[in-house]
């Protein structure tokens, strides 16, 4: 393991938009931003900066964000980076408190704009592209785009919408009377929301897996700064980048394994990895390129999942191997509606469905292309839009790693193997991994070849 943080500017990153529209890590030919750069910004934006950094940490204010496009650089210089999480997206009314009472300030001008005492509640609502606020017990300064909500006492959560949080927030107005709440705290504790609801409750002995979850949440985070800074934010608290429930997600072995890992994270060639993961593999992984749109990766790699035995690590998932079985009038029902989504046409234009058949896999032998077949009919979805359209209730279809079979009553059945795109970290196969006694750094070297687990900056995750 390697050591960096703390010894000045250790990497630079550049995020560039992708065909897809996520933002990817791209290595710059030279540096634009570095450590002395922030600092001559931070004399000449001291307004910027205090309204929107928090104690102890170093970040890029998010008045330098908005003049920043995808292709401009953001470094880190050994301090815990701040992240920007979206928490509450385009709703008409926000509300906002804290036990300790809160303080608000401009978001643009660092200026201070009321507060409200420890049995306020704050409404949140926008006039345009302008916040209106309303509180039983005084409200901030209404008639501003943003501003930033800080509880009257350090370490006191901040609620939003009936849901704790630490640090801070930013409530933005976004136009036609809508309102974003953006929760700003250390990425460290913003871990503590995130692993525990990615990896679910584990036991002292799979501490191993959850240690391996903290590094791969961390990098993922630390690799998509600035995502969606059209937005305000970094990060969505959701499945759209990593679900994070705040507060009230935290649980003791989670907080234990991001604390044993604070700042380490996975570097190939000197950059933060595409920190991909899924629940089960079902017994392989899949290359990056075969089941998503991105670019090859040597770290993104097929690894088989199985123990010296030949059984595999993930075998203990719920979803490591399931059967769905449809009536043909069923897997109509199911298909068509995602059919006309994907190919923007109506149900009647699809028409009826009564059967699919692989056309082709992927080298771990995932599905690649399906064709879905009915009178007249014959179209062909590849990868994750395979799953997308076979959704049901349950959500979507559990993988891609399927066989069809037509069985003598009618019914069209899938077998399936595993859970999730299938690239990167198995973290049922993970879990099985740790039991084994396998250590977190194991596990990493075997779902990222190549891949470095490296410290590039101190911070305790309290």
């Amino acid at each position: 393991m390697q050591t960096i943080g703390g010894r000045g500017p250790f990497q630079w990153f550049r995020w560039a938009s992708t065909p897809s529209g996520v933002a990817e890590t791209v290595r710059p030919s030279a540096p634009l931003w570095s450590a002395s750069t922030a600092l001559t910004l931070v004399v000449l934006l001291p307004l910027a900066w205090s309204s929107l950094s928090l104690s102890g940490t170093l970040w890029t204010p998010l008045a330098l964000r908005r003049s920043m496009s995808h292709a401009e650089l953001v470094s880190l210089s050994g301090a815990e980076p701040t992240v920007r999480v979206g928490v509450v997206i385009d709703e008409p009314r926000i509300a906002v408190s804290s036990p300790a009472g809160l303080r608000f300030a401009d978001a643009l001008t660092g200026q201070p704009a009321g507060e409200v005492g420890s049995h306020g509640i704050v409404y949140f609502t926008a006039d345009g592209a302008l916040l209106a606020a309303q509180s039983d017990e005084g409200a901030p300064a209404s008639g501003v785009p943003s501003l930033v909500l800080r509880p009257a006492q350090d370490g006191a959560p901040i609620i939003i919408d009936g849901k704790a949080f630490r640090g801070a927030a930013e409530i933005r107005a976004v136009g036609q009377g809508r309102v974003t709440a953006i929760n700003i705290l250390p990425l460290e504790q913003y871990l503590l929301g995130v692993v525990p609801l990615e990896i679910g409750p584990r036991e002292t002995a799979e501490l191993a897996a959850v240690e391996a979850q903290a590094v791969a949440a961390r990098t993922y985070a630390v690799s998509h700064l600035g995502g969606h800074v059209e937005m305000g934010f970094d990060l969505f608290g959701s499945v759209e980048d990593q679900v994070y429930g705040g507060l009230g997600a935290e649980r003791d072995e989670s907080t234990r394994a991001v604390q044993r890992t604070s700042g380490h994270i996975l570097l190939f060639d000197d950059m933060p990895i595409r920190a991909f993961y899924h629940s089960t593999c079902g017994g392989r992984t899949a290359a990056v390129e075969e089941v998503l749109d991105r670019e090859p990766a040597p770290y993104l790699q097929s690894v088989s999942d199985q123990r010296p035995d030949g059984s595999d690590y993930c075998a203990q998932s719920p979803r490591y191997r399931w059967t769905v079985a449809w009536t043909p009038e069923r897997l109509d029902s199911i298909a068509r509606p995602g059919l006309a989504a994907h190919f923007g046409v109506s149900s009647d234009e699809v028409g009826r469905v009564d059967h699919v058949e692989v056309q082709s896999r992927t080298p771990s032998g995932r599905v690649h292309d399906l064709v879905f077949r009915g009178p007249g009919v014959a179209l062909v979805l590849s990868r994750l839009d395979i799953r997308r359209t076979l959704r049901s209730e349950r959500g979507i279809l559990f993988s891609t790693d399927f066989a069809v079979t037509d069985r003598d009553d009618g019914l069209v059945e899938l077998h399936g193997r595993g859970y999730g795109h299938g690239a990167g970290m198995c973290q049922w196969g993970a879990i099985g991994r740790a039991r084994a006694g396998q250590t977190y750094e194991e596990i990493l070297a075997t779902y990222y070849p190549g891949a470095d687990v490296v410290r590039v900056y101190g911070g305790d995750g309290g």
